[in-house]
């Protein structure tokens, strides 16, 4: 999600910014989002048991398997600080030309973040259930609408938290995004030096890797060889600071 292909980072820190090559890459960027945020396969043969991106990172902070010298420290802070964030319930004043009312809307950021990702990825077919959240919120910010009414507003929702919201708080989303990436970077870096050997002195310089014992399965295998390989360059995107200015309202 954080990359040179999708946005541009500009300033310097602690005031730097990110601004979006185009709507289209605003859009995706929330579609992206919304997996990151979302659940994952709830089969019952799945590697893992059901839970979002972030919650799977929460679970490795809290029972690393590639901890030395308490390398894992920065990930749980940095998760636990995005997750904070986003769970954290704001109130937002729209006005909903639609329907011709003006209300006070009471939600938390991961709310509206994924119903406009859901909405930027379907078509108004298969928005019913985006519509009945809408519908939802509104009725307890005192504004009752049937579940057609709601389908109309979606516009206005998607102008106001979308094209406005997303657009404010893209800067801090990112921000957290890209501390997480360089904290796992981090994590796993006294693992990764501890289990790269090198095979010989020609260039390129080939190599393998040393499978921790506890790791039998030929995809888990995969998984670890993919993900020390993830870790032999730094994240593309440098840290940076976003200004204060774009993480005050709402």
């Amino acid at each position: 999600m954080v990359n040179g292909q999708m946005m541009l980072l500009r300033g310097d820190d602690p005031d730097s910014n990110i601004v979006f090559h185009s709507g289209i890459h605003q859009r995706l960027f929330n579609i992206l989002l919304v997996d990151f945020l979302s659940k994952t396969d709830p089969h019952r043969q799945a590697p893992i048991k059901q839970t979002s991106y972030l919650g799977g990172l929460a679970d490795v902070a809290s029972n690393p398997s590639f901890n030395k010298d308490n390398s894992v420290s920065l990930l749980k802070e940095s998760v636990q600080e995005f997750t904070a964030w986003l769970e954290q319930t704001i109130e937002v004043d729209v006005w909903l030309p639609s329907i011709g009312r003006e209300a006070t809307l009471e939600l938390a950021r991961v709310k509206f973040l994924k119903m406009t990702g859901n909405i930027s990825k379907h078509n108004y077919l298969r928005a019913m259930s985006v519509a009945k959240e809408l519908q939802d919120i509104l009725i307890k910010s005192g504004i009752a609408i049937d579940i057609h009414e709601s389908l109309l507003v979606l516009a206005d929702f998607y102008e106001r938290f979308h094209s406005a919201n997303l657009n404010y708080h893209s800067n801090t989303i990112a921000e957290f995004l890209n501390n997480v990436r360089w904290v796992i970077h981090e994590y796993l870096q006294p693992e990764f030096e501890q289990s790269i050997v090198y095979e010989g002195t020609e260039h390129p310089r080939r190599y393998h890797y040393t499978y921790p014992e506890e790791i039998k399965d030929a995809f888990a295998k995969s998984c670890y060889w993919d993900l020390m390989n993830e870790v032999r360059s730094k994240p593309y995107v440098k840290k940076f600071k976003v200004t204060k200015w774009l993480k005050k309202r709402y």
